[in-house]
């Protein structure tokens, strides 16, 4: 038991929490049991069953974890009505389909690809709803900040991308 703990904290600092919080929240938004859950990210439904209680830290897989990000990010969409869930599922779908394999060497990411990245990286915290309350009660004397909740912590990825190429990123 204290190596499941042990992987559940080292969870929380490399996602902000643990992954069986974060695969249980879409999982429940999306409708999904855990095997089509597993099928979705691309990954064995044993893989996903181990990641989820903490018995393995993190997914090795370059492309499911694209897909799981991508999957977070539309998850805060349908929670903010941004997307239905059939947008959500098809976007997740396509998502480290491209075939991309990961090499030694460096390539320069989209203002898109990077606005995602940071997008999740704020929903993997709080939710759509916290971060546009914390917006409000920021607003008068932090406006930039509230600009930042409100962009990457409950906007759109297009909205977020602007955000993202305007301030030079």
């Amino acid at each position: 038991m204290a190596d499941v703990e042990a992987n559940r904290a080292a969870q929380r600092e490399l996602y902000g929490e643990p992954l069986g919080d974060v695969l249980d929240r879409c999982r429940a938004v999306l409708g999904l049991n855990q095997s089509r859950l597993a099928v979705l990210l691309g990954i064995s439904a044993p893989m996903l069953s181990q990641v989820m209680s903490a018995r393995r830290i993190k997914i090795g897989n370059p492309s499911a974890v694209r897909r799981l990000q991508v999957m977070v990010e539309c998850v805060a969409s349908v929670e903010t009505g941004q997307m239905t869930i059939d947008q959500a599922l098809t976007e997740i779908a396509g998502a480290g389909a491209s075939g991309e394999a990961l090499t030694g060497t460096a390539r320069r990411t989209s203002p898109r690809e990077t606005a995602a990245a940071v997008q999740a990286v704020f929903r993997s915290v709080a939710s759509a709803t916290d971060h546009l309350a914390a917006a409000g009660l920021l607003e008068e004397q932090y406006p930039a900040v509230a600009d930042l909740l409100r962009t990457y912590g409950a906007g759109s990825l297009d909205d977020a991308a602007t955000h993202l190429t305007r301030s030079g990123g």
